[in-house]
């Protein structure tokens, strides 16, 4: 009886809870890119900022899935790691934050992710920790690292083009600009990283 009512007060609260916001594909897609270039239209840190990116995410996982592509690429995880992109990146990390849930994607990124969580529960919990304490770190380092991977798709593609079309020293010039932005890029995700580690061993975590 005791076990009865417990299950229905969970299921009550949970009917409570606020939900998602509901939202198109185009726009989830907008609201992703906008999260990953660090100017989402709600603040990440507040509930109306995570339930816009949980229904960003769901909305966006449905229509890959009924397109047949499996979203996110999961670094370490596929073949097509070198095509993670930076929506790819801030998504992953707003998983291991917490501010996404598992459930807000489809199969098989669900599957995946919830094999990641249970062999890599402990640092999962750590991060998810910190963004309780610090989630302003947090949002810090999703930014940096998405940043870092627009700037090394670019000079990717930049260099590509060079390859075919075996252009001059303007073009080898431009190269090297982009690969400064590149390691200014790196540079900073590995210290706004170095940031939210030491947040973690101060509290504990």
């Amino acid at each position: 009886m005791k076990r009865g009512l417990a299950f229905a007060l969970v299921a009550a609260l949970g009917a409570c809870a606020p939900s998602p916001v509901e939202m198109p594909a185009a726009r989830a897609a907008e609201v992703l890119n906008l999260f990953a270039a660090g100017a989402g239209p709600a603040n990440i840190c507040s509930r109306d900022g995570r339930l816009l990116l949980r229904g960003a995410v769901q909305a966006y996982s449905r229509e890959m899935q009924q397109a047949g592509v499996a979203w996110p690429v999961i670094p370490g995880t596929a073949a097509e790691t070198d095509d993670v992109t930076s929506v790819d990146i801030s998504v992953m990390i707003a998983f291991a934050a917490g501010f996404v849930e598992t459930n807000d994607f489809q199969n098989p990124a669900r599957g995946m992710l919830s094999h990641l969580t249970f062999t890599q529960w402990p640092e999962i919990q750590s991060i998810r920790s910190a963004a309780r304490d610090a989630c302003a770190d947090v949002q810090a380092l999703q930014q940096a690292a998405s940043r870092f991977v627009i700037e090394q798709t670019r000079l990717a593609q930049m260099t590509h083009v060079v390859n075919v079309r075996n252009q001059g020293r303007e073009t080898a010039e431009r190269l090297r600009r982009q690969s400064v932005r590149v390691e200014r890029a790196h540079t900073q995700m590995r210290e706004m990283a170095a940031v939210l580690e030491a947040r973690m061993r101060g509290a504990g975590v």
